[in-house]
């Protein structure tokens, strides 16, 4: 059913709004509809569009509470991008550090040319997965990922899932001194009252490539701090330049920045053992989205879990599923009448 949206004034997250962001072209009610529709019919859990930091559209679908924690999947490993972002800022790594400056049991072999940018846009050369999918059946992540031997040189080649994220992990510990997922919290999800439940393996590591569930509205203020790049309530949360090397995609593959997917000509070495959350096997040179501009961007994960980024329509849209078939640009489409 069609939840009541309320009027929701600036204040709604401490939003701030360009004159090019106010004139920003309105959505249509119907487009809205029927975007709603199509996500409904595949197995649609929720649909929540912001546009110039307002609510202008919330639905809960197949019987979803609306304020209910979602699992993110996928979705989760943006959370990388912003943590090394904010560690960035302030000086406690550098994108493009040497990774076995830290860990420093890769010095002695392959491992030693991997980076920080490597770990977080999966170009590293390891292998794309260590363990289980499911968290809770692994006993330590991190330790997997150390250990995993590796299957290319570094910034070959691009292979998709969650052992990269946890070698991150790792690293942040032993410069932080702290769990990543406490660190990111500290420094950016307390300011925008966002609070994800983890996944964890058995030694306690949050898992940060799948592991985070959060409610719609909480995944949508994570969307608008990238939107309004790194500003919030009136602060420099996280610095624009910073923000702006996670849209960009490497040279292994060039539609996945650091933890975002992005809507460029797609270039690379992904191919079928990549099990991948989007529709990007085989796209040779298209985009991901063909009906949408070049600036757009998303946060993906498995059964269909989307957070877009509309920068030309200065908008934010949440899309929580439990798989199915699904068109990003179907989807995409009807929303905004392209």
């Amino acid at each position: 059913m069609r939840l009541p949206v309320p009027l929701l004034p600036l204040v709604l997250t401490g939003l701030l709004l360009s004159s090019a962001a106010r004139a920003a072209t309105p959505f249509q009610s119907a487009d809205l509809a029927r975007a709603a529709g199509y996500s409904q019919a595949h197995r649609g859990d929720a649909v929540l569009v912001w546009q110039g930091g307002r609510e202008v559209f919330a639905q809960a679908q197949n019987g979803f509470d609306l304020n209910a924690p979602h699992v993110l999947a996928s979705g989760s490993k943006t959370f990388g991008c912003l943590l090394a972002v904010a560690l960035q800022d302030t000086g406690t790594l550098r994108l493009d550090e040497r990774a076995a400056d830290t860990l420093t049991e890769w010095r002695g072999d392959a491992r030693r040319d991997i980076t920080v940018r490597q770990l977080l846009n999966f170009t590293g050369g390891l292998p794309g997965n260590v363990g289980s999918p499911i968290p809770t059946l692994n006993r330590d992540l991190s330790g997997a990922a150390l250990a995993a031997a590796p299957t290319a040189p570094a910034g070959q080649v691009f292979h998709y899932g969650n052992a990269h994220l946890a070698a991150f992990a790792e690293l942040v510990r032993r410069k932080t001194g702290q769990e990543p997922e406490v660190t990111l919290q500290a420094r950016v999800l307390d300011t925008l009252d966002v609070h994800p439940v983890w996944a964890r393996d058995r030694v306690g590591h949050a898992d940060l490539a799948g592991g985070a569930r959060l409610n719609a509205r909480e995944w949508a203020r994570v969307g608008q701090l990238l939107l309004q790049g790194g500003q919030w309530q009136g602060r420099t949360l996280l610095s624009a330049a910073g923000l702006a090397e996670c849209r960009q995609g490497s040279a292994a593959l060039s539609v996945y920045g650091l933890n975002l997917w992005l809507n460029v000509p797609t270039n690379g070495t992904l191919d079928s053992g990549d099990t991948v959350p989007v529709a990007a096997l085989n796209l040779k040179g298209d985009r991901l989205v063909p009906s949408q501009p070049t600036d757009v961007y998303m946060a993906a994960g498995a059964a269909n879990q989307r957070l877009y980024v509309l920068p030309d329509r200065n908008t934010v849209i949440v899309r929580f599923g439990r798989g199915g078939d699904w068109s990003d640009d179907t989807f995409l489409r009807l929303l905004t009448g392209r």
